[in-house]
C-alpha cells in the first residue's frame, strides 16, 4: 500500500488511536482523583474516630475509670475501613485494643508499630490533635489524650482502605472498557460510512472517467447521492458530453473535408480519363494515320512518328494509372470489389510477387464513401507490406461476416515487431483515422503464415 494511505483507512486509525489514547489518560486521571478522593474520605473517617476515642478515653481518665474501647468497638460495624485499634499509655504499653490479644504489650511490637511511631514522635507537642501516616493501603493515625496532670497516652487507629481502592479501579476499567468498545464501534461506523458512503463511489466514479477516457465507455455516470461526489460526477458527465460533442463535430467536419477530396479527386480522375485521356487517345490514332501516309509519301520519317506514338501510348497509360490512383473505385456496388482485384494484379505485376484477392462470395458496398476508405486502407496496407515485411505473398480478403463487413491484408514477411513502439507510422494512424471516420475499427495482428495481419471491422450501421 502506497503512503499515504487511502482516508478511508487511516482518518478511522486516527480517531481510534486517538480516541484509546485519550480513554487512557481519562482512566489515569479518573483513577487518581477517585482514589484520593476515597483516601480523604477514609482519612476523614479515621481523624473523626481516632479523635471520638481519644475524648471518650480522656473523659474516662478524668473520672478515674480505666480507658476502655468497649463503647468504640460497638460501633465496630459502622466502620467499614477500621483494622485494628487501640489505647497506649505513656509508656508505649498497649491498654486495650480491639483484638484483645496486645493488652500489657509495648505497642511498638504489634501491627500497630506505624502508628507508635507517630506517637512518639509527636510526644512532645502535647497540642498535636491527630497525625496519620501511609504504607501500601494502610493508614495509621496517632490521637492524644491526657491521663492525669502529667502523663498523655495515646489512641492509636488502623485504617484499611484497599476495598475503596479496589473498588476505584474497578469503576475505572469498567469505564474504560465501554469507552473502549464505543470508540471502536465508532472507528468501525465511520470506516463503513468513508467506505462505502464516499470511497467507494469515488472508486467507481475514476473507473468510469478512465473508461471513458480509454474509449471503453460513450459516457460517464452519474454517482447517486447529495454530496462532492455526486456533484464531480456530474461536472464530470457534463465536461463528457462537452466533449463527446465537440469530438462528433471535429469528425463530422473531417469527413465532410475528407469526403469533399475524395469527391475532388474522383472528379479531377474523371475529367483526366475523358477529358485528356480521351484526347490522348485521338492523337494516337491520328499519329497511327500518319504513319501510314509517311510510309509511302516520306519513309524516313517513319521512325519519329513511331517514336512519338510509343510516347502517346506510354503518355495515355500513365494518364490512366493516374486517373485510376485519383478515382479507383467506381460508384457500381461491386466496385470496391473490382477495385480490390486491380490493385492485386497492379502489385502483382509490379512487385513481382504473389498478390491474390479472396473474396468467397460477392460483396457490394454502396456508399462510395466508405468503399473509397476501405480502399486507401488496403492500399497503405499493401503497400507496408511492400517496403518493411520483406513478403513474399499478399492476400486481400474481402467477405461479410454476419452483419460485419471483415477486410484482411496478410502477408508471409518478417511479422511485427517483438517490442512495439507506441502506435506505428503516419501510415497506421492515417489507417485508424479513416476507419474511425466510418465508425470501424482497426486489429493488427501476426497472420497464420508467420507475417502480419491487418483487419478491418465496419459494423452494418455504418
Amino acid at each position: 500500500m502506497s503512503f499515504p494511505p487511502p482516508a478511508r483507512f487511516y482518518v478511522p486509525m486516527l480517531v481510534f488511536v486517538f480516541g484509546l489514547a485519550t480513554t487512557w489518560f481519562e482512566f489515569e486521571l479518573n483513577l487518581a482523583n477517585d482514589l484520593s478522593r476515597n483516601r480523604k474520605e477514609v482519612l476523614a473517617e479515621m481523624d473523626a474516630t481516632g479523635e471520638r476515642m481519644a475524648r471518650r478515653s480522656g473523659r474516662q481518665a478524668e473520672h478515674g475509670e480505666a480507658a476502655m474501647l468497649a463503647e468504640d468497638l460497638a460501633t465496630w460495624a459502622h466502620q467499614p475501613w477500621l483494622k485494628e485499634a487501640a489505647l497506649v499509655n505513656d509508656q508505649g504499653v498497649v491498654i486495650d485494643d480491639s483484638e484483645k490479644r496486645w493488652e500489657g504489650r509495648p505497642a511498638s511490637e504489634t501491627p500497630l508499630a506505624p502508628a507508635m511511631k507517630l506517637a512518639a514522635k509527636e510526644h512532645e507537642d502535647t497540642t498535636q490533635t491527630g497525625n496519620h501516616s501511609e504504607e501500601g493501603t494502610l493508614l495509621y493515625g496517632a490521637y492524644p489524650f491526657a491521663i492525669g496532670a502529667h502523663e498523655t497516652a495515646w489512641a492509636l487507629v488502623v485504617f484499611d482502605h484497599a476495598s475503596a481502592v479496589q473498588q476505584a479501579m474497578e469503576d475505572a476499567r469498567y469505564q474504560r472498557q465501554w469507552v473502549a468498545a464505543a470508540i471502536t464501534l465508532l472507528c468501525l461506523c465511520l470506516w463503513v460510512g468513508l467506505h462505502f458512503g464516499f470511497a467507494a463511489r469515488l472508486a467507481r466514479l475514476t473507473r468510469a472517467v478512465r473508461d471513458y477516457g480509454d474509449g471503453r465507455a460513450n459516457s460517464l455516470v452519474k454517482i447517486s447521492g447529495g454530496d462532492e461526489v455526486h456533484e464531480l460526477s456530474i461536472a464530470f458527465a457534463a465536461m463528457g458530453a462537452r466533449l463527446a460533442e465537440r469530438e462528433a463535430e471535429r469528425v463530422r467536419l473531417e469527413r465532410v473535408i475528407l469526403d469533399t477530396s475524395e469527391r475532388e479527386q474522383r472528379r479531377i480522375g474523371a475529367d483526366l480519363h475523358d477529358g485528356l485521356g480521351q484526347q490522348l487517345t485521338a492523337a494516337s490514332l491520328a499519329t497511327n494515320g500518319l504513319i501510314t501516309a509517311l510510309g509511302s509519301a516520306a519513309p524516313s520519317l517513319v521512325p519519329q512518328a513511331e517514336s512519338l506514338g510509343r510516347q502517346l501510348r506510354e503518355t495515355i497509360a500513365e494518364v490512366r494509372a493516374l486517373s485510376h490512383g485519383l478515382a479507383p473505385v467506381s460508384l457500381a456496388d461491386d466496385g470496391l470489389m473490382h477495385a480490390l482485384h486491380e490493385l492485386a494484379e497492379a502489385t502483382a505485376r509490379s512487385a513481382r510477387l504473389r498478390c491474390i484477392f479472396d473474396c468467397p462470395q460477392p460483396v457490394q458496398v454502396s456508399d462510395v464513401v466508405l468503399a473509397g476508405h476501405l480502399y486507401r486502407v488496403a492500399q497503405e496496407a499493401v503497400n507496408n507490406a511492400l517496403k518493411h515485411a520483406a513478403a513474399k505473398e499478399i492476400r486481400i480478403g474481402l467477405e461479410r461476416r454476419g452483419a460485419t463487413l471483415v477486410l484482411e491484408v496478410e502477408d508471409d514477411g518478417d511479422g511485427l515487431p517483438e517490442t512495439p513502439t507506441g502506435d506505428g507510422g503516419i501510415g497506421l494512424s492515417v489507417m485508424r483515422h479513416r476507419l474511425k471516420l466510418v465508425s470501424g475499427t482497426l486489429e493488427i495482428g501476426s497472420s497464420p503464415a508467420g507475417g502480419t495481419r491487418v483487419a478491418c471491422f465496419i459494423p452494418s450501421s455504418s
